[in-house]
């Protein structure tokens, strides 16, 4: 049984055509059985609905009440369903995701807003970690997903995206430095770094860059951490080299600044989304997949 009766479509359809022929005409039924319906209307409310005119019908003040009601609650009808359509297509599953610890609880915190503002029932395992356990896990089989850097050439890894990211100086807002347009690593030689450990594939590109300026940095503090490197930087003036998209939240905050080397003195590497390549993602991976596109082009700065 239709929430809106046939007897008030068929109302407002008369009071659009002007018409009872011609709204008969376009509902596909005889002009006597809409006039029935009208009949049997009016004598529900006690009012006339319609004008009988020489040409055709014009409301009544009562029908323009009723006509007016009627199409609120076609309105309200359609937006129902609607919204029960929506119910039937909603994404539903279970996607397991990596991350890199520099940017990841930006990204886990939007998409969690993605997710809800469009009740999506999607179950989420996050992980957090380096390239390499990254890669390793993406391999096994436990990630459908991942953004992280330098991803190794495997045969059973795509890149679906990817960015360059721009390495730089990253000192604090009140360091000495701050003020840089443009730096040189010999003009750090001064200053404490804090350097990433042999699990993040900066470290690499960092002291070969720094053997070939022939720099020899003063105390150094060594983590596996970019969140710790990036609060000895905000709280203890070290200096640390790291890509744009791992300090992109904190120059937003203007916590940090992020200085980028002169000459190309060093390299970036890319950051890219990967998936296990010839294994078909889930309709709720697929989703994610495209919204980690447009993470990582955010995290380009």
């Amino acid at each position: 049984m239709p929430l809106i009766a046939p007897a008030a479509s068929w109302l407002s359809a008369v009071a659009r055509a002007g018409s009872i022929r011609r709204a008969a005409n376009q509902l596909n039924v005889s002009p006597s059985a809409v006039n029935r319906q009208i009949l049997k209307l009016e004598a529900e409310y006690g009012a006339e609905l319609f004008e009988r005119l020489p040409r055709g019908v014009r409301l009544t003040a009562a029908g323009e009440i009723l006509v007016a009601e009627i199409q609120r609650w076609q309105h309200d009808h359609a937006r129902v369903l609607r919204s029960l359509g929506q119910l039937r297509s909603m994404v539903r599953g279970h996607a397991s995701i990596g991350l890199m610890e520099s940017f990841g609880r930006t990204v886990v915190a939007r998409l969690m807003t993605h997710l809800r503002e469009r009740r999506f029932q999607v179950s989420l395992d996050v992980t957090i970690g380096g390239t390499a356990q990254i890669v390793e896990q993406m391999a096994a089989g436990t990630l459908d997903l991942a953004i992280c850097y330098a991803v190794p050439k495997q045969p059973e890894i795509e890149v679906l995206a990817a960015i360059q990211s721009t390495p730089g100086l990253v000192v604090a807002r009140g360091h000495p430095l701050a003020g840089r347009k443009k730096i040189r690593l010999a003009d750090c030689v001064d200053y404490n770094f804090v350097f990433p450990d042999g699990s993040l594939t900066s470290r690499r590109l960092l002291l070969n860059a720094l053997k070939r300026a022939n720099v020899h940095p003063l105390g150094i503090v060594t983590t596996n951490s970019i969140e710790v490197m990036k609060m000895l930087v905000r709280e203890h003036h070290q200096i640390a080299v790291l890509g744009l998209p791992d300090v992109t939240l904190d120059l937003v905050d203007g916590d940090l600044v992020h200085i980028p080397f002169a000459d190309g003195q060093l390299a970036g590497t890319n950051l890219s989304l990967i998936a296990r390549k010839h294994v078909r993602l889930s309709p709720a991976a697929t989703m994610l997949a495209e919204r980690l596109k447009e993470e990582l082009a955010r995290l380009s700065g």
